[in-house]
């Protein structure tokens, strides 16, 4: 439902038609002489060859080919070898980023195009227009809007990302014209992203927005966008003619300000779960939360309704047939298995990535996948606990002092009417 416009809608718009008249006489004289810069779309700015962390790798750290294959099976061009304890990606890497998006362990990351920083990027452009697009350099072959998020491939995010974004954004779509992917030689990213958008899309009970044509896109900024930069603009005119400030920076500080906010929150979140559950196994060795996880689980913290629709699965453990070898433990990398003196297996299932490598490499059959509580990835924010704390007691208090006035209202007004009563 289109919100009311208000008076303060109108100044808007006059202020921008003003501003688009006069910038008209430079604008002319500029495609004249021709001055203006040109931005030149080079594709090689949107890809980056990932590198790899040998470290997480299951295949590596279990010494087996059978605990996984996704990176294998993903990469179009079979760049990715895992030989000698060693992940290798060859010179034919086409920087698509599908690795990286299919391992559940991270072992592929990039330094531009990492979780965190996509989200970070999507979510900006969310924040700041009515209408985000998520697309791939062949689509667009344009430099993009800034409400346009350009990838190698729109394969590149992973399940858990897709997820995080649409429980948090509705204006989330993807820009690919028909037939876009049956051309692409990433002959696999098609089948990438949609199993990841369709599971992303049940999780979060959403849908996520799909346009072909490129004459459809808009590229319009939100209504609350363009009021902060108004108020701010007629609030701070005096400061402006002595420091020339620009007051359009308001917004984007707003949505810096939101971005700012989200990320302070899932460190707070991880610092609130590794005092909860403890950093580090009982060998201390060091537990690996995934930047997918970690978003994920901040969706969850936003909306813990969303967990009786996510479905992740755990390895649980038969004590009965546990010969506690500890080749579980060893295989997982992220360290969610945990094999105490004692011979006690505890998972966290936060830290667990649903990989099932632990399965596959118990010999005896202890181990089976069984599906997970998803309410344990909501970790109780303690920050957020005390403050709603704090508005119960003020307003409890504040309570208090309302019924004690009301009843020292009501004697004085007894007061006055034994006086009355007296006088007559």
């Amino acid at each position: 439902m289109a919100e009311k416009r208000d008076f303060l809608d109108e100044l808007i718009d006059l202020q921008s038609d003003w501003r688009a008249l006069s910038d008209l006489p430079s604008s002319m004289v500029s495609s004249i002489t021709g001055e203006t810069e040109r931005k030149v779309f080079n594709p090689a700015d949107y890809k980056e060859k990932p590198f790899a962390n040998s470290n997480r790798c299951l295949r590596v750290a279990s010494g087996r080919e059978d605990v996984c294959s996704r990176c294998l099976e993903a990469c179009p061009v079979h760049a990715v070898t895992i030989h000698n304890q060693s992940v290798l990606i060859g010179d034919d890497c086409r920087k698509c980023g599908l690795c990286a998006a299919v391992c559940p362990t991270e072992t592929f990351s990039t330094r531009r195009h990492t979780p965190r920083q996509v989200y970070d990027k999507i979510a900006r452009a969310a924040s700041a227009y009515e209408q985000c697009y998520v697309t791939c350099t062949r689509a667009l072959k344009r430099v993009p809007k800034e409400n346009e998020v350009v990838l190698a491939c729109v394969g590149a995010i992973p399940r858990d990302l897709w997820f995080s974004l649409l429980a948090d954004y509705d204006n989330i779509g993807v820009y690919l014209p028909v037939g876009i992917c049956d051309r692409c030689r990433t002959t696999t990213g098609e089948e990438v992203y949609t199993d990841a958008i369709g599971t992303a899309e049940e999780w979060a009970d959403a849908a996520l927005g799909l346009e072909v044509e490129g004459t459809a896109l808009t590229h319009e900024l939100t209504r609350a966008y363009k009021r902060s930069q108004f108020v701010s603009g007629a609030i701070h005119s005096a400061e402006r003619l002595v420091t020339r400030t620009n007051p359009a920076l308001a917004g984007a500080k707003a949505v810096a300000q939101k971005i700012s906010d989200h990320s302070k929150r899932l460190d707070r979140l991880q610092r609130e779960l590794e005092a909860a559950v403890g950093a580090k196994t009982s060998t201390n060795r060091q537990r690996v939360l995934t930047q997918s996880r970690k978003l994920m689980m901040g969706a969850l913290q936003h909306d813990e309704g969303l967990a009786d629709l996510v479905r992740l699965e755990v390895p649980v453990c038969d004590s009965s047939l546990c010969t506690m070898c500890g080749d579980c433990a060893k295989a997982c990398t992220t360290r969610a298995i945990d094999l105490d003196k004692k011979g006690h297996i505890t998972v966290r299932s936060p830290y667990c990535v649903s990989c099932g490598a632990c399965v596959t490499v118990c010999e005896d059959g202890a181990l089976s996948m069984e599906p997970m509580d998803v309410h344990e990835l909501v970790v109780p924010d303690k920050v957020a606990e005390e403050v709603a704390r704090k508005k119960a007691q003020a307003k409890e208090q504040a309570t208090k002092y309302l019924d004690e006035g009301k009843k020292q209202l009501n004697r004085v007004a007894d007061a006055l009417e034994k006086l009355d009563d007296d006088d007559a």
